[in-house]
């Protein structure tokens, strides 16, 4: 029993431990919290634990389909989805398959970790997960079926689009934990920093380290060398400045938290970062700070892009819309439990109203990027042919770089397009 289950041992078994904490963190997805929202689950949990307990609630989510798939072979009957001893038998199996936890670690952790209100499961919850472990000592678990973990309406879109086996590879892909992208302000800075530090370099200006560790302690951080971005979100910006031949005033949509208002921002552009939350947009500031670009390069305006009304127009624009996200489910594979098909629709109309938008505060001979961290071609290639169809005085640059990114590209899912109006 660790020090976190000892110290709540006289107040009722399970009231306390990184167990029972993941249990409710991945509840609360479950009713609809995304995963920094249900990290409050773990607030009372010391560091260690709290860092166990996250890892659980990912590894849980990278593999929801399998281990339910699986929990479903042994189980006639699942408890209720009110129940605590749902995600408790959730949190158990990913421990046992997905984390190498030794099994008598991960079966007396998670039986343990069962309330009074979970009590009428935890003989269930023990036999379950000792019949998981014997059969893993057996080598008699079923075969790995990353599909499993994609709902029917996105395998179906993936398939549709880039056909069974890429969509196979993206399904296994999403779920590997990722690796750490760090962004510099150039290339040659992030050569520099790889070559004292170690890590590889990923174009355009990237850093990815295999661990993350604490990002606060690595060197640069306080002299505000590098930002946390993947390195196909740096993308838009890259190929977007790629097509400026001057310093240039741009609006950057969307902007927070404001990995691409800072590319911009180091590449010598007056940025305009615009978006809705306040809180995201003083992480922003906070970074330009940290950066030491504030605030001579860029300013920050809270504001509904679906309200807001520019002074004067852009010599370049960069709309990263809002979109599923299913290009970060390594990062965020809480996404899924957040997302249907209709979802999609609506976010797809948002998406053509803001281009549209953005595409008159262009001046003429401005450039315009768009991208979205999605992986369905619906909000990117598709929104964009829409876009040109409707809008004569536009066309799309020819670029070097790629346009589409997928996870199994050890990449996060993006589509980006650089397009230029009429003069």
């Amino acid at each position: 029993m660790n020090s976190q289950d000892k110290k709540g041992a006289g107040k009722g078994r399970g009231k306390t431990g990184a167990r029972r904490a993941a249990a409710a963190m991945l509840a609360a997805i479950e009713r609809g919290k995304t995963l920094d929202e249900a990290r409050d689950k773990l607030a009372d949990l010391r560091d260690s634990d709290r860092n166990l307990a996250d890892a659980i609630v990912q590894a849980t989510l990278r593999h929801y389909g399998e281990i339910d798939a699986l929990l479903r072979r042994h189980v006639k009957k699942m408890p209720p989805r009110s129940s605590l001893a749902r995600p408790l038998l959730a949190i158990g199996a990913a421990q046992l398959i997905y984390m190498n936890v030794p099994s008598h670690a991960a079966l007396h952790e998670t039986v343990s970790a069962t309330g009074r209100r979970e009590q009428p499961y935890r003989g269930l919850i023990n036999a379950v997960l000792r019949n998981i472990a014997r059969a893993q000592e057996a080598d008699a678990l079923p075969a790995p079926e990353p599909l499993l973990n994609l709902p029917d309406w996105l395998r179906d879109n993936w398939q549709g689009f880039y056909g069974a086996e890429k969509t196979a590879a993206i399904a296994a892909a999403l779920a590997d934990t990722p690796t750490l992208d760090l962004c510099f302000k150039s290339a040659m800075a992030a050569e520099d920093w790889a070559a004292k530090n170690g890590g590889e370099i990923v174009p355009p200006s990237h850093v990815r380290l295999a661990e993350a560790g604490d990002i606060t302690k690595l060197a640069g951080f306080a002299e505000g060398d590098f930002w946390v971005q993947n390195a196909a979100a740096g993308q838009p910006a890259a190929q977007l400045i790629d097509a400026l031949p001057t310093p240039s005033v741009i609006l950057d949509i969307c902007a927070a938290p404001g990995g691409k208002t800072l590319q911009l921002a180091a590449a010598g552009h007056a940025v305009t970062a615009l978006d809705i939350s306040a809180p995201r947009l003083k992480r922003l500031a906070a970074n330009l700070a940290r950066t030491k670009l504030a605030p001579q390069m860029a300013e920050t305006v809270c504001a509904d892009a679906l309200d807001w009304q520019p002074t004067t127009l852009f010599d370049a624009i960069l709309l990263d819309a809002p979109c599923t996200a299913t290009g970060t489910l390594r990062r965020h594979p809480d996404v899924l439990r957040h997302r249907s098909q209709g979802q999609m629709a609506k976010l797809m109309a948002l998406q053509a109203t803001l281009l549209a938008r953005a595409a008159d505060w262009l001046k003429p001979d401005g450039v315009l990027a768009y991208s979205v961290c999605s992986v369905q071609s619906d909000e990117g290639e598709a929104q964009i042919a829409a876009f040109l169809e409707s809008r004569a005085d536009f066309i799309q640059l020819e670029t070097d770089a790629p346009t589409r990114f997928t996870p199994d590209e050890n990449m996060d899912g993006f589509f980006i397009a650089v397009l230029r109006k009429a003069r």
